[in-house]
């Protein structure tokens, strides 16, 4: 098969990594990708819209695009390339409006009789203080903009000064409604399904950190790393994240919007049970480069069979290892005042079990420099969590670029 996969940052780069280890591949190609994956021997085709990447995939005769990013998604490409008769892994738009709208998934969990935090929608900044001035604070509260805010548009806040201030700055940089939500105590994890529009196969569970530095109430990024599987999930906990995949895409399809693709729900572990914090309808950044190595079965055949609607009785099959990812990122990032343009200097080969990904990079004078705020990351995979992490902080530090940060707390 010819594949195209759809994006350019390390989720994309890991992506098309697993799919160039099918069989059943003839030919492959990232659109746009980045001056990092053609380093690594990927082909990077510099094609972004939508009338581009359709040229590109009739003309290089592509059976099967795979779109990565929620941008790509929400798109009207999975339309256009289904119109020419060219397949693509992506759920249609209105399957993910369930990442979308929050608000559209809190119905499809109450639809779907699923364990989820109460909330009230605040449409004013008005509404949304006199909600969080009937709260008292022993826990703290969470404001969520509804739509999308590429992972940063959640403030957990521990006061009510903060959170007056989350629901002021979150209306601004993203509009109405917000959620004011409560808060959730527990161990956080995310787990990840490849569905066909009725059945599914479990591609796994993962934990990422979100936030810049180990204070809970620091700033929130897209991820600063992740370690796969989850390891204080039970048997009990495996056949309930079963079961929420499995009543999620029934109230979809109910609801006329069956979903084809890549379903990326968060939960929280509590004394309780699991609850869904949320559904993304793409893989997750940075656990996909967690998650992917561990897979031993062929991607690009799943993917095929996602897409023709036979995922039934197909499983997933494991490596035995543990993965942990660690994320390089640019000074100054998440803000808007970040040191950019650095020369990267990376292994010119990586330790055995070890891979870099590569995400905000550019090209200048034949060198890799940093041009967005996650930059790379580098993945080891090893018998236990431990050895993981040890070899992935190994690596890590022989990446050298001025400004360069990552926690240091990575699957501890």
């Amino acid at each position: 098969m010819r594949v195209l996969v759809v994006g350019k940052g390390g989720r994309e780069h890991a992506i098309a990594q697993k799919i160039s280890e099918s069989k059943m591949l003839q030919g492959l190609w990232v659109a746009p990708g980045n001056p990092g994956m053609t380093k690594m021997g990927l082909q990077c085709v510099n094609v972004e819209k939508t009338p581009e990447i359709l040229a590109f995939c009739q003309t290089n005769r592509i059976d099967l695009a795979i779109l990565g990013p929620e941008a790509a998604i929400l798109s009207d490409l999975k339309e256009v390339l289904e119109k020419n008769n060219i397949a693509c892994l992506a759920p249609s738009r209105e399957a993910a409006h369930l990442e979308a709208s929050k608000y559209f998934c809190k119905e499809i969990l109450q639809d779907a009789d699923l364990l989820t935090a109460s909330f009230k929608l605040a449409n004013s900044v008005a509404e949304g203080e006199s909600f969080i001035k009937t709260h008292d604070f022993t826990n703290p509260i969470v404001v969520k903009a509804d739509g999308l805010a590429a992972g940063k548009g959640v403030a957990v806040c521990k006061d009510m000064n903060s959170a007056m201030a989350a629901v002021t700055e979150l209306s601004t940089a993203y509009g109405f409604p917000l959620l004011i939500e409560e808060c959730l105590i527990g161990r956080e994890l995310s787990a990840f399904a490849l569905c066909d529009g009725e059945d599914f196969v479990i591609l796994g569970t993962a934990c990422d950190y979100k936030r810049i530095t180990p204070d809970p109430f620091s700033a929130n990024t897209g991820g600063m790393g992740a370690f796969s599987p989850c390891d204080f999930i039970s048997h009990e906990d495996e056949a309930a994240i079963e079961d929420i995949f499995k009543k999620s895409l029934k109230s979809l399809k109910r609801k006329g919007k069956p979903f084809v693709g890549f379903l990326f729900a968060g939960l929280m572990k509590t004394d309780k049970g699991l609850y869904v914090l949320e559904f993304n309808v793409r893989l997750g950044d940075p656990e996909t480069q967690a998650l992917l190595p561990r897979i031993k079965s062929d991607l690009l055949d799943l993917s095929v069979k996602a897409v023709q609607g036979r995922l039934q009785k197909q499983k997933t099959e494991f490596h035995d290892y543990r993965s942990v990812h660690v994320v390089a990122v640019s000074s100054g990032y998440p803000s808007n005042t970040m040191d950019l343009g650095h020369t990267i200097q990376v292994p010119a080969k990586t330790a055995e079990d070890t891979r870099i990904y590569f995400a905000g990079v550019s090209s200048k004078n034949e060198c890799l420099v940093n041009t967005g705020g996650r930059v790379l990351g580098v993945t080891a995979l090893a018998k236990t969590r431990d050895e993981a992490r040890q070899k992935a902080y190994q690596e890590i530090r022989k990446v050298q670029f001025q400004g360069l940060y990552f926690r240091e707390d990575i699957a501890q």
